[in-house]
């Protein structure tokens, strides 16, 4: 998706959120952010398919914070560790609670999105299973439908309505801890100790940068 449309994306994301609308005026959409009517209906010229451009820009912003593939010379354990630092870094892209007003919008599209989200979550986590335990890193013994089918099943509890308008709710906390459970549970004991010693590292990095 090219940056201009990302950003225009992200701008009416970032107004519909704020305003939990009941319905989707364009041309309000328009006014409200300062750009042309044309500018939005060449990229969705109905408000529906204006929120399923709103969808896949999650799923983009997902698939590149959970691109395992860019940390290919790094280790099973680096590669999550590095995710979930940039899961903290761009949680307002990511998290359920920035989406309730799509699922009053449209619940049906919304649950499609959280079916391919899932599939998609599920996909990354496998793949990183498969390396850990490839590279030595992960228990060999794992039963690895069963560890991927808890991960999956809590980060759809992440996703309920009940977490996602929670005002103490803290998605990127939540799910940096499913990440930190789910090392905890695959890792050797040696792989363990070092992901302990490398998420402060990152986190130092991170939080020196901000």
């Amino acid at each position: 998706m090219e940056q201009e449309i990302r950003q225009l994306i992200g701008k009416i994301h970032n107004h519909l959120c704020e305003l939990n609308p009941d319905r989707i005026n364009l041309l309000e959409v328009c006014k409200a952010i300062g750009c042309e009517l044309n500018e939005i209906s060449k990229l969705a010229p109905t408000p529906q398919s204006l929120i399923k451009q709103i969808l896949d820009y999650r799923i983009l912003a997902f698939s590149e914070v959970l691109d395992f593939e860019k940390y290919e010379s790094e280790g099973a354990v680096d590669s999550m560790i590095i995710s979930g630092q940039e899961i903290f870094e761009h949680f307002e892209q990511l998290s359920p609670s920035k989406y309730i007003f799509v699922f009053k919008l449209n619940p049906e599209l919304y649950q499609s999105h959280l079916t391919q989200l899932y599939g998609f979550i599920e996909k990354r986590l496998t793949d990183n299973l498969e390396k850990g335990i490839l590279k030595n890193e992960y228990k060999a013994d794992l039963d690895k439908s069963l560890v991927i089918n808890k991960y999956i099943d809590r980060i759809k509890t992440i996703h309920s309505q009940a977490y996602s308008t929670s005002e103490t709710y803290s998605f990127a906390n939540i799910f940096s801890n499913i990440f930190e459970d789910y090392l905890e549970e695959v890792a050797t004991e040696e792989n363990w100790h070092y992901f302990r010693k490398r998420k402060q590292f990152y986190e130092a990095i991170s939080f020196a940068n901000r």
